[in-house]
């Protein structure tokens, strides 16, 4: 099985606290992303019922899947991966925030994918590449609208 990965870096003008905060909302991640997204397990971390342990279901098309929050640092890191519901293989999400100067922040998102169904792995990084890629340059975009 061939490992793929898609890596995403997009700069924000706001503080990293308001960057994490928006990608951590499974809600609003949801709607950045333009997909149907809601949370369906509350994280049992005090203070943040999408933190780790959170259940959030993805549906796409015909289908749907489950991604389990594995770790939830507020306010650098967010690691998730599929728990249900997809024929990949493997399939692992780890958030990166920073804060850089004049209250402005910084994501690095990097998604690994793989299948042992020839092709998939290839196909579902493309489409991650192009549907996260745009989600958020949107959001950052939005950001610098106000």
């Amino acid at each position: 099985m061939k490992i793929h990965e898609v890596k995403i870096y997009q700069e924000f003008d706001a503080p990293v606290e308001v960057a994490w905060e928006a990608f951590s909302d499974h809600a609003n991640l949801g709607k950045m992303l333009g997909l149907k997204m809601e949370r369906i397990v509350d994280s049992q971390a005090p203070g943040n019922i999408n933190g780790a342990g959170s259940v959030r279901l993805i549906k796409v098309a015909f289908t749907s899947f489950e991604e389990t929050i594995q770790k939830a640092g507020k306010p650098n890191c967010i690691e998730y991966n599929i728990t249900r519901g997809t024929p990949l293989n493997h399939h692992y999400g780890k958030m990166e925030f920073k804060s850089l100067d004049g209250e402005r922040s910084a994501l690095d998102y990097s998604v690994t994918v793989g299948s042992n169904i020839p092709f998939l792995g290839a196909l579902v990084k493309i489409g991650l590449q192009n549907s996260l890629g745009a989600g958020v340059a949107k959001y950052a975009k939005r950001l610098k609208k106000g």
